[in-house]
């Protein structure tokens, strides 16, 4: 047996466990501030949708990376009035909220690489407040309809953003660093100092 290839085994082994346990946290930690968002489950999307088979995946440069555990993950949720049909049929004051698990801020999703080193990058969570101003005459998925229809909120961190595709809606995002979220205190002061920029910046209570 090599002792190189058998340290190096170890170390995945390691490496599968320590993720496993990071994701757990990380899906508490998204409970936890749903909860405090007093908002309904709606919604995910991942950036690198695992493979539906492994055909091929051989010649695939991106293989590795497409099996990559909570990689840019993203979860919305939505706060309504409770009417029927609420994620199709809004209300005034409805809001959707998307948080972006961005684990490793070095990877570029447009270009499957990455930009910087571990050490040089953040883990983050990037969370977007949408506010229904006035709901669209025409039936709009929150989804598909207005947040597809919004800018890239990675590229414009807290400032108040629209679109002509989804009039009556508006948009404002923030980054929450992982590394300042070490306790529930914590927590819950990263969370209130971002649901206060958001209220303000949106003219609503978030």
């Amino acid at each position: 047996m090599s002792t190189d290839l058998d340290a190096a085994l170890l170390e995945v082994r390691k490496a599968y466990r320590l993720l496993e346990d990071y994701q757990r946290r990380m899906f508490e930690l998204l409970a936890y501030i749903r909860e405090q968002l007093r908002a309904t489950p709606y919604h995910q999307e991942y950036i690198l949708p695992r493979p539906g088979a492994l055909a091929a995946l051989e010649n695939d440069a991106n293989s590795g990376m497409r099996y990559l555990p909570m990689l840019d993950l993203s979860a919305f949720w939505l706060r309504h009035k409770g009417q029927a049909e609420f994620w199709d049929k809004h209300r005034a004051g409805d809001l959707l909220f998307a948080v972006w698990i961005q684990s490793d801020d070095g990877y570029h999703s447009d270009t499957f690489s990455y930009r910087r080193p571990a050490e040089e990058s953040r883990s983050r969570l990037i969370i977007s407040a949408v506010l229904c101003d006035q709901p669209s005459p025409v039936e709009l998925n929150w989804f598909h309809g207005v947040w597809h229809s919004l800018p890239r909120y990675s590229s414009l961190m807290e400032q108040v953003v629209s679109s002509e595709a989804a009039p009556g809606y508006r948009a404002w995002t923030a980054a929450i660093d992982l590394a300042d979220l070490g306790s529930q205190a914590a927590v819950d002061t990263a969370l209130d100092a971002w649901r206060s920029k958001a209220s303000a910046a949106l003219g609503h209570p978030v």
